[in-house]
């Protein structure tokens, strides 16, 4: 399963209110219209505005007509589709900025396409359980106790190991075992929310804590 291609409302002030990332795995119409499967609540927008579909070879976006047109990079688009590549910008009716993006596009693809089990992007921080992108983000002690364990390489890290990782703001000798437990009790749940396989943080008794990791 490959995971989706992603658009981001770079001007997020307009619309008050919208969504500012969409996650798109299949044929998506960007428009006004409230049948659009991206809605922008744009009076310069037409109503059916824009096109992005999938094929074999990636993603393509065609303007549908609209009566302000839709310009790629700084390029106008017409009718035919063009092919997107990852961190294009879509500008729709001189308005709205949309940024395309692909993990299948870039050097990532190779792991996040096989990916079983947790991956982190050194990059750009997103976190992925069995090619799924999590959203929304985790919170930074969630992030600093997966990044240890990530780090960990599946190897089994001690609760004061995690301790020390996580709390490095703070006096560790102060976090109880009780506030661990809770957080990994958290992040845990979060991860179950689209984990498709084990879950991916297993307690190990006595010994510690380790870590589903990706290939």
């Amino acid at each position: 399963m490959n995971p989706p291609a992603v658009v981001e409302l770079l001007n997020p002030d307009q619309p008050s209110g919208s969504a500012k990332r969409w996650d798109i795995a299949a044929s998506t119409i960007v428009g006004r219209g409230g049948e659009a499967g991206i809605v922008l609540a744009v009076e310069a927008l037409s109503r059916h505005h824009l096109l992005l579909e999938p094929r074999p070879n990636g993603w393509y976006a065609a303007d549908l007509g609209s009566r302000n047109g839709t310009h790629r990079n700084g390029t106008a688009l017409g009718s035919e589709p063009v092919q997107l590549h990852d961190g294009d910008l879509l500008v729709l009716a001189g308005s709205l900025t949309l940024r395309f993006r692909d993990p299948m596009a870039t050097p990532l693809a190779p792991r996040i396409g096989r990916l079983h089990g947790v991956w982190i992007d050194p990059g750009g921080g997103d976190v992925w359980v069995d090619a799924r992108r999590l959203e929304p983000a985790l919170t930074a002690r969630q992030y600093r106790l997966i990044e240890r364990l990530y780090r960990a390489d599946g190897d089994v890290v001690t609760r004061p190991d995690l301790v020390a990782a996580v709390w490095d703001d703070v006096d560790a000798e102060g976090v109880t075992d009780e506030a661990l437990t809770a957080l990994l009790k958290r992040t845990r749940k979060r991860l179950a929310e689209i984990e498709t396989g084990p879950p991916a943080i297993e307690i190990i008794r006595h010994r510690g804590v380790r870590l589903r990791v990706g290939p």
